[in-house]
């Protein structure tokens, strides 16, 4: 039998969003996780073990000192050789 992948693309699509709104919910909460998030490798275990999927992203943004944030949409972190690094919060501006 052949898959027909445009029937698919809606239910796709929605695990997709579904994905990619769990990963901002859990950057969003491990703010608020002051001791956790201060630590780099401390805050790439605690994503992990809530779930969080590190293949999905919305955007990459270069910052000024050449390295790359991964964005969920307003959110995002910074690889580090350690684990991860939260961006400022997103009222603030990635270039500033």
């Amino acid at each position: 039998m052949k898959t027909n992948y445009i029937t698919e693309l809606p239910e796709r699509k929605h695990a997709v969003d579904e994905v990619l709104n769990h990963n901002r919910f859990l950057l969003k909460r491990l703010r608020q996780e002051e001791k956790i998030s201060i630590l780099a490798e401390r805050s790439f275990k605690w994503l992990r073990t809530k779930g969080f999927d590190f293949n999905y992203h919305t955007h990459v943004e270069p910052l000024p000192d050449g390295r790359l944030a991964v964005m969920c949409f307003e959110e995002g972190y910074v690889l580090e050789p350690d684990g991860i690094s939260l961006l400022p919060s997103s009222s603030t501006s990635l270039l500033s």
